[in-house]
């Protein structure tokens, strides 16, 4: 489908609005989650994602506009586990892509990533939404433990007389 390396993609209608300079000119980003903390794992866990994406991610971030192939390349992964990564990434809002039309005809699709901010209020929502969720389920939970200790207790009377 032209997805190929040796393909030199034209872009049409691109535009470079999104400013993700700083974020990929931060040499330390490749350490991120490395060692994942609790808070890092539970992130992970909001928006179920695995270290791979993460390091899917990072590779994006730093080689933005980069075809599946060369991320692929770049992760020492094959195409069809870090294709099905960027689909993940798409989905989940963290990158966007664009198809593009390379030089020989074919067509493919560049991925970039989303800017700092927007990744912000992503995480800032779904945990925002998984509190929430977490709340409810807490509730569910009490309210069990709360009728199976009153059943325990009304038991334990009866036995007593």
């Amino acid at each position: 489908m032209g997805d190929s390396d040796t393909d030199t993609p034209t872009v049409a209608n691109t535009t470079n609005n999104d400013d993700t300079t700083p974020l990929a000119d931060r040499k330390e980003i490749s350490n991120i989650f490395q060692e994942p903390t609790s808070e890092q794992e539970a992130l992970l866990a909001v928006f179920d994602l695995d270290t791979s994406h993460i390091r899917t991610y990072i590779a994006v971030v730093e080689n933005p506009n980069s075809k599946v192939n060369a991320i692929a390349e770049i992760l020492d992964r094959h195409r069809r586990y870090v294709g099905k990564s960027l689909r993940t990434l798409y989905e989940s809002g963290f990158v966007r892509r664009e198809r593009v039309t390379f030089d020989t005809g074919g067509y493919g699709y560049v991925y970039r990533p989303m800017p700092p901010e927007t990744i912000r209020f992503l995480f800032y929502d779904k945990l925002q939404e998984w509190m929430i969720n977490a709340q409810s389920e807490l509730g569910r939970v009490d309210r069990r433990i709360e009728i199976d200790t009153n059943s325990i207790c009304d038991s334990q009377k009866r036995d007593f007389k």
